[in-house]
């Protein structure tokens, strides 16, 4: 008897401790955190969720502004004033980094990879003219020099 409600016991308590266990091997630590000014005070708020290329709502209030952001995420944090991570953003913060005092209400992810790309892009000056043109007018005059010089010879 004693033997049954051992094991019972046993059974009962790896129920209750193998779930968490398997969020938490499952979970690879990384959050963004966040706090900001609501009614005069600091709240502090977190997103867990780090789907990348998701837009996350952050839970601040329309014109609330963003006291400080921690980014212990592996991915780069994109900050919107908008709800639909639409257009520039206002704040990034890399993996590890903080920024502050700024005003956002939505977070994109994204990874350091896909967030240089972007950055290149955007910084990549407009395409100069092709030369072609000018090196095609320049060997055709030297093609008439040398076409001119033998009509002349012959």
């Amino acid at each position: 008897m004693r033997l049954r409600t051992t094991a019972v016991a046993l059974v009962g308590a790896l129920t209750l401790v193998l779930p968490t266990a398997g969020s938490a091997l499952a979970d690879d630590g990384g959050a963004f955190n966040y706090t900001f000014l609501q009614d005069g005070a600091s709240t502090s708020g977190q997103v867990s969720d780090l789907t990348e290329g998701r837009c996350h709502v952050l839970a601040v209030t329309d014109g609330a502004s963003i006291e400080e952001v921690v980014n212990e995420t592996d991915m780069v944090a994109l900050l919107f004033d908008n709800q639909h991570c639409k257009g520039r953003p206002v704040a990034t913060a890399g993996p590890g980094e903080m920024a502050g005092d700024f005003k956002a209400v939505a977070v994109r992810f994204e990874s350091a990879e896909q967030e240089q790309k972007r950055e290149d892009a955007a910084e990549a000056p407009a395409q100069a003219p092709a030369e072609s043109d000018e090196s095609e007018a320049g060997d055709e005059e030297d093609d008439d020099y040398i076409e001119s010089t033998f009509r002349r010879l012959g």
